[in-house]
């Protein structure tokens, strides 16, 4: 039998009690860490069937911290604030189902920002310590990364590129262009800077500065323009978040050059056609990067290493100076060179015309670069978004109501759901009251994280909180520009992490009052009355997300026997339609199986219950019209074509129904579906 001696089981002892400290914050943190990873992968969570269980989730783990936390942790003033004013928005977005021209979309649309508002509650609430919140960092920027690398495989072994790879661009994990490229430039960043830590161990450094190579590269492949614009800006700002940021600036070298290095095949992935050329380029793309990674690994494994031996001797500030200088030189050379081959060497006349081009659409993509593509329909969308907040600057249209608002009022031929802006969707949709609310929170979210930053917190906090305000620093800047608000894979890390730097800052309570016997003897009473408001909520919320929750998976149930068996496809959307009396979805998609079923009548009748549900959508009033002609009643089906022109006069299967609905040869049924899919 091995005998220890007193100084081992101490050392055995301490370690053990260090480990307990961090776990009660890490383990139920690393279930939501988990859930953004899972997001990820998932299309970016976007399907409401993946994030409504997400929701469902993080009601259970947060209500599972109210109840272990007790009466044991007191939140202090601005952590109230915060969780006051994110609670009142979502709120608002409820209200906001009363006047929005689509409740449904309102409803699921102030679910999500239910959802956003339990992750950042649960993380907030947890006992964080600075090792615990690294270690959700790490866990989280390597899931990211550890995707990168996949990906990286799949494009060196030509492994169904075409799936990844759409219109030349990488599209995968989230399925959206610009979502992908901030999901790696994320998980670049925390991952860059986490790296510099020195408490960190070597091999732990090594991986991910690989990891963060691996990010920088797919985000590269991805060739978003707006992230081009947005990084340096980022770049700027989180070097401000971060602490001690001569380290984490010399971090950035080794995944920059890793990507700088092959920053050619990485961009000659976008100019290869389908079939054998694209996989002869996605693995002249994906066989160096992987090299090139690994090199990056040892590299940075050995720096580590180094580093770690040379002890915790500050350097002089000339010294300090001299290598700041160096860094910033070598990061302006490299921008430089990288930005001067991404516009074939007009970086000048490339800004110029992009911002010539900002108030038309796009003219179609170059054959060589996406980058030097001109034309966004981003001024169109702010521009009806600002007149939409001028309609109704209170309210707004609603919850996730924009898209309704821009067919009627739009100047290009796009039919987004989202002003493609975190500002204008509140402006536009919650009305200033909801933007006042939403940013009221942010601001006192940010105040209460730069508290763990202040002077007189360890060193190890105010790097813990710098890092983990990173991913909220890509979405606020890059998501002014784009829509990714409706991304969880996005805001659940954003806000998430926003949550663990808040929680990290010491609570500032108020001093005890003196004692009170009367208030002591009504203690009990107010505990019970809170007890009880705490239990409404939670049954409440648990109905709010799951009835809906049940639709959706109704829903998802019917599409999937649409083919094989029609009857049992509208019996599933029964059950949606009645769970969710809110939702269009489930009579528009039944009227379509019903119309292809050869039931005009109940397709009619599935088709006006859509309408009643959302007057705006002109899907809904196509299809009523195509079940009136089937029935012999082209008057009926003439004056619902012309409320579906009204709303979309784009739709060319809309203008064919219309112009041969009083003829003696009235669109089909199939012929008009056929248009639908075609388009």
């Amino acid at each position: 039998m091995t005998v220890r001696s007193p100084e081992v089981s101490a050392g055995i002892a301490l370690r053990a009690a260090t480990a307990r400290r961090h776990l009660p914050a890490l383990v139920p943190g690393l279930v939501v860490v988990g859930l953004m990873l899972v997001w990820e992968i998932s299309d970016g969570g976007y399907d409401p069937q993946t994030w409504y269980w997400g929701a469902l989730v993080a009601l259970g783990l947060l209500a599972a911290i109210v109840i272990a936390a007790g009466s044991g942790r007191r939140l202090g003033r601005d952590a109230k604030l915060t969780l006051a004013l994110f609670t009142a928005y979502v709120c608002w977005c409820y209200c906001s189902i009363a006047w929005a021209q689509s409740p449904g979309s309102a409803l699921n649309g102030a679910n999500q920002a239910l959802l956003y508002l339990l992750v950042y509650a649960a993380m907030l609430l947890l006992p964080w310590t600075a090792p615990g919140a690294l270690a959700a960092l790490a866990v989280y920027a390597t899931g990211v990364g550890a995707t990168a690398v996949v990906l990286l495989f799949r494009l060196a072994s030509a492994d169904r590129v075409a799936v990844l790879i759409v219109d030349g661009r990488l599209s995968a994990p989230t399925g959206y262009f610009n979502s992908t490229a901030a999901l790696f430039n994320i998980g670049a960043l925390i991952a860059i800077a986490l790296s510099a830590r020195r408490e960190l161990p070597g091999l732990l450094r090594g991986l991910l500065a690989a990891l963060a190579c691996a990010d920088l590269q797919m985000a590269l492949i991805v060739q978003s323009r707006g992230w081009l614009f947005t990084l340096p800006l980022i770049a700027v700002v989180a070097i401000f978040a971060v602490q001690d940021r001569l380290r984490a600036v010399a971090a950035t070298l080794i995944p920059v050059a890793g990507t700088v290095v092959i920053v050619h095949r990485l961009l000659a992935v976008y100019g290869a056609s389908a079939g054998p050329p694209l996989n002869l380029a996605s693995e002249r793309a994906g066989q160096p990067a992987l090299l090139v990674c690994a090199a990056a690994f040892v590299v940075g494994t050995l720096l580590a290493w180094a580093d770690g031996l040379r002890g915790d001797a500050p350097l002089r500030a000339r010294t300090r100076r001299a290598l700041g200088v160096s860094l910033a030189v070598i990061a302006a050379i490299a921008v430089a060179g990288t930005g001067s081959y991404v516009t074939h060497g007009h970086p000048v006349r490339f800004i110029v015309r992009q911002w010539d081009g900002f108030s038309h659409e796009p003219t179609g993509a170059s054959p060589t670069s996406h980058f030097l593509a001109v034309g966004s329909g981003r001024y169109d969308f702010w521009r009806s978004s600002l007149a939409a907040f001028g309609a109704h600057p209170i309210g707004g249209l609603g919850d996730a109501n924009f898209g309704f608002w821009y067919l009627r009022h739009r100047m290009t031929s796009e039919e987004p759901t989202s002003p493609h802006s975190i500002e204008f969707s509140l402006l536009s949709e919650t009305g200033i009251v909801g933007f006042l609310l939403f940013a009221g929170f942010l601001v006192g979210a940010l105040r209460l994280a730069l508290g763990a930053r202040r002077r007189q917190a360890d060193e190890l906090t105010r790097a813990a909180a710098g890092i983990g305000l990173l991913a909220l620093i890509v979405w606020l800047i890059h998501g002014s520009l784009d829509w990714f608000w409706e991304i969880p894979a996005l805001s659940g890390p954003a806000l998430g992490f926003l949550g663990v730097a808040g929680g990290l800052a010491p609570a500032r309570v108020p001093a005890p009052a003196p004692a009170n016997p009367g208030l002591a003897r009504s203690r009990p009473a107010v505990r019970a009355l809170a007890t009880t408001a705490g239990a409404l909520a939670l049954i409440a919320t648990v109905v709010v997300l799951g009835v809906p929750y049940l639709a959706v998976r109704e829903v998802s149930l019917g599409t999937s026997a649409a083919g094989s068996d029609p009857q049992a496809a509208l019996a599933d959307f029964r059950r949606a339609a009645d769970l969710n009396p809110l939702w269009s979805v489930p009579g528009r998609l039944a009227g379509v199986v019903a119309l292809e079923a050869g039931q005009p009548a109940t397709a009619r009748r599935w088709f006006e219950q859509a309408i009643a549900r959302e007057p705006g959508g002109w899907f809904a009033w196509l299809g009523a019209g195509l079940a009136a002609s089937a029935q012999g009643q082209p008057v009926a089906a003439h004056r619902y074509f012309e409320t579906a022109i009204a709303i979309d006069g784009t739709q060319a299967v809309i203008r064919q129904a219309l112009a041969r609905s009083l003829s003696a040869r009235p669109l089909t049924i199939s012929q008009a579906l056929k248009l639908v899919v075609v388009q």
